[in-house]
């Protein structure tokens, strides 16, 4: 395994113009900076409970974020939920600053739809017969909306029971295939530990590309071209894009509020709110007439 890089460090410098309070222009200080992040092939994880982690003890204070952690690929792929929060600070003028590797709350998971499926053979026939299958009376956004409420539950069973982990097949097949080529090195394989090296190998390709397209969905990378094999990069973007969705702090009637609890029920408030009816009654346009088309100008 590769040497994996963490850094902490105070460096005096903003990496980009809008990490110091008022803009300033961007300078040869900062250029050095990125390139020192790019050449070392480093992440500068977002921080979370607030912008910046200096201020000065001023009347009209500056702010601007100048302690960061830094770390390798290899390590934010190890731990998937990583994120870095600003604690409160007590008498320094910085900030301290957590690197938290499991700090990303989780909850349930909305259902979507995978790209992936489309490449298991039988799929769109297995959705055709469970979709005929479904039998609702009503107005057609209502039968509609009851299809798509079945065809979900249907398509979640069949996901786990049916079409698998994609990343735990992929395990398996590996661990099957080091144990052939190890037998393979202390002896000539049968014919049929051959051919059954053979369908792994070939297996391990296609749960590889399912895998790929799973991450670049994730990702949503949509200007690269399928079958790159670019899934580690896929998988940076998807972690990236979770961090930037996770909500950790929230103003609340005036509080910050770091509770998730409390933050999932104001959220949930909040767009009941929005999508409520406010208005017991409507004006209505029974009775009103308007000029419509006659039978023939309809043909």
């Amino acid at each position: 395994m590769g040497l994996t890089l963490v850094y902490w460090w105070r460096f005096n410098v903003t990496h980009f113009s809008s990490e110091r309070s008022g803009g300033s222009s961007f300078n040869p200080t900062m250029v050095d900076f990125s390139t020192f992040i790019f050449e070392h092939d480093l992440l500068d994880i977002p921080l979370a409970g607030g912008s910046f982690t200096w201020s000065s003890n001023r009347e009209l204070p500056s702010w601007s974020r100048i302690d960061r952690y830094l770390v390798s690929p290899e390590w934010e792929a190890h731990y998937l939920d990583l994120i870095r929060k600003r604690l409160p600070r007590l008498c320094s003028d910085h900030f301290p600053i957590l690197l938290d590797c499991g700090g990303l709350r989780g909850g349930s998971r909305y259902f979507k739809f995978e790209n992936m499926w489309l490449k298991s053979e039988g799929f769109l026939d297995k959705v055709r017969q469970w979709w005929s299958s479904y039998h609702f009376y009503g107005k057609p956004s209502y039968v509609l909306a009851c299809k798509l409420k079945s065809l979900k539950k249907v398509l979640k069973v069949w996901n786990e029971h049916v079409f698998g982990d994609v990343g735990g097949q992929k395990n398996t097949l590996f661990k099957e295939l080091k144990g052939l080529e190890g037998v393979e090195e202390e002896r000539e394989l049968f014919e049929e530990e051959r051919a059954r090296k053979i369908q792994v190998t070939m297996d391990i390709e296609r749960v590889s590309l399912l895998e790929e397209i799973s991450w670049r969905q994730k990702s949503r990378a949509l200007w690269l071209k399928e079958g790159d094999k670019c899934t580690k990069f896929f998988h940076r973007l998807a972690n990236s894009h979770r961090r930037n969705n996770a909500i950790e702090t929230l103003m609340i009637d005036g509080v910050t509020s770091s509770n998730q609890d409390e933050i999932s029920n104001h959220v949930v408030k909040y767009y009941e709110n929005v999508l409520s009816e406010q208005f017991s009654w409507r004006p209505r346009l029974d009775g009103l007439t308007f000029d419509v088309l006659g039978s023939q100008e309809v043909e």
